[in-house]
């Protein structure tokens, strides 16, 4: 499984070139770094740095960060535990960090 849906990639590339495209991947490695690297342990900023990496990843073709992370946001509003969403975040993200930097190597 990719950590990124190639088609919409390719999209975007179309869409901004690859120039601008590489600085949105630049900015968004720079977010899911501030927002989860530690992740936050008050409960609303976590559902907060969530919920914005719904947004941002999801517009840069990681559906599964995004898919992630908005189950994280939905665990810390419900007050449910997050051990498990937040696992799965984190994972998702170290992955999408990894693609974002062979992307951006290439």
């Amino acid at each position: 499984m990719t950590d990124f849906d190639a088609e919409t990639m390719a999209d975007l590339e179309d869409l901004f070139g690859r120039p601008r495209l590489l600085e949105l991947l630049g900015a968004l490695d720079q977010e899911i770094a501030a927002r989860l690297e530690p992740p936050s342990a008050d409960r609303d900023q976590l559902a907060r740095d969530a919920h914005i990496l719904v947004s941002s990843s999801g517009a840069l073709a990681f559906s599964s960060l995004s898919q992630a992370c908005a189950r994280l946001e939905q665990a810390c509003l419900r007050q449910d535990d997050v051990a498990a969403a937040l696992d799965d975040a984190l994972a998702d993200a170290a992955r999408a960090r990894s693609a974002i930097a062979q992307l951006r190597a290439a």
